[in-house]
């Protein structure tokens, strides 16, 4: 039956180190290539293997889910979009508005999904 009456404590430490890892990748990843796709590309990356992992694991609803996904996905790409999009030049006051809108977009978008993938089965009595 699970844990059907017992409610989990969320392990922020854990979260916090998975976002570091996925800050550091994302920041390896937008200091070598300066190009917000890929940049995107590596913190979706990290979510993707996290939601494998949560999948496995069997233990997450879908609120738990989607409120680990953000978690981890907003530490991951935070500092790349401080350190390296944001004070990049060759963007004007439009595009990274209109990027860190369809990044936001796409990035509830993919906690929605790998949300709802990494939700436990329905539990049959």
């Amino acid at each position: 039956m699970g844990n059907l009456f017992l409610r989990e404590k969320e392990q922020w430490l854990t979260w916090s180190l998975w976002g570091v890892v996925g800050s550091l990748f994302t920041l390896y990843i937008a200091f070598n290539t300066q190009t917000p796709h890929l940049v995107a590309i590596a913190s979706v990356s990290i979510l993707v293997v996290l939601t494998w992992w949560m999948q496995r694991s069997k233990r997450f609803d879908f609120g738990r889910a989607f409120k680990v996904c953000c978690y981890v996905l907003m530490l991951s790409i935070l500092p790349a979009f401080v350190l390296v999009i944001m004070p990049s030049d060759d963007l004007s006051r439009y595009d990274l508005i209109f990027q860190c809108l369809s990044f936001a977009t796409l990035s509830v978008l993919m906690c929605l999904l790998c949300s709802w993938i990494a939700k436990r089965p329905k539990q049959y009595y």
